[in-house]
Parts: C-alpha cells; sequence; structure tokens
C-alpha cells in the first residue's frame, strides 16, 4: 500500500510540476496560488508561509516573484491595516493554472467510473484518513522542531 501511495503522489507531481513549467513558474509558486484558491480566493502571507513549510523570508521572495508576474496581486487587509491579503492575479486565470482539476477530472473520469459507489466510499475515506493523518503528523513535527528546547538541556 506504501508503495503505491508513494507512486501515485509522485505521478501528481510530476503533473503539478509540468503544469508550473507550462506557466513559468515553479511547484512551491503553484502550491500556493492553489493554496490562496482553497482559502476562498484570499489568504495573508503568514498562512501561506505556514502552509508550504517555508521561512518568512522565502515567503516574501515568493511574493515578491509572483506579484512581479501578475499571478497575485497585494490588497490592504481590511480588519489589519499593516496587514495584507494575497490575491490571485489576472496571470492566474489568463494562464490556464487552475484548470488543472478539471484536467485531472477529465484524465481518471474513466478510472473512477469503473467502480460502484461502495467501492468510492471506501476509497474516498481511504484517501481522508490518510490526508488528514498526513497533515496533523507533518504540522505536529514541524511545531515539534519549531519548539525551542527546555532549559537545561
Amino acid at each position: 500500500m506504501d508503495e503505491l501511495l508513494r507512486d501515485l503522489t509522485a505521478e501528481v507531481t510530476h503533473v503539478y510540476r509540468w503544469l508550473a513549467e507550462q506557466a513559468g513558474i515553479n511547484h512551491t509558486d503553484l502550491m500556493c496560488l492553489f493554496f490562496v484558491r482553497s482559502s476562498g480566493g484570499q489568504a495573508t502571507p503568514k498562512a501561506i508561509s505556514q502552509h508550504l513549510g517555508l521561512t518568512t523570508g522565502a515567503t516574501a521572495i515568493m511574493l515578491n516573484r509572483l506579484e512581479a508576474a501578475r499571478f497575485i496581486e497585494r490588497h490592504p487587509h481590511p480588519t489589519d491595516r499593516r496587514g495584507v491579503l494575497i490575491m490571485l492575479g489576472p496571470a492566474t486565470e489568463e494562464s490556464g493554472l487552475l484548470q488543472l482539476r478539471d484536467y485531472v477530472l477529465r484524465m481518471n473520469q474513466p478510472v473512477i467510473a469503473s467502480y460502484s459507489e461502495a467501492e468510492l466510499a471506501i476509497v474516498r475515506r481511504f484517501i481522508g484518513d490518510m490526508l488528514a493523518n498526513t497533515r496533523d503528523t507533518l504540522r505536529k513535527t514541524r511545531l515539534d522542531k519549531a519548539a525551542p528546547a527546555p532549559a537545561g538541556e
């Protein structure tokens, strides 16, 4: 099972990297754009940084690069006068990057259609459980590594 999941993850990553290359951006840039989209079309730089596991400096460099290429726009935060919100820019729509979901759905539709609803329910539960476990474990690992060591150690 582990080998199948690793192979599927690698193939999906190849699709994402290919898509990013077509748009002239890198994989992390693409993951940033997907995160902003999945966050209701806007996100703070801090939320992006935390989601991608990047330092604030690396996030700032990435956001500057994406803004210069018009993939994102910075807007004043409505409740924090010093804060900004990151929103998708016109190049994101023009590039077709966010239509990846449609492409993947069309690509996988014959496979999905070959399973019964009962089988798909089990697959959904399995993938959902694996996703939650992976996300939670990574988040906990990152927090544990970021926490300062107790005094005297």
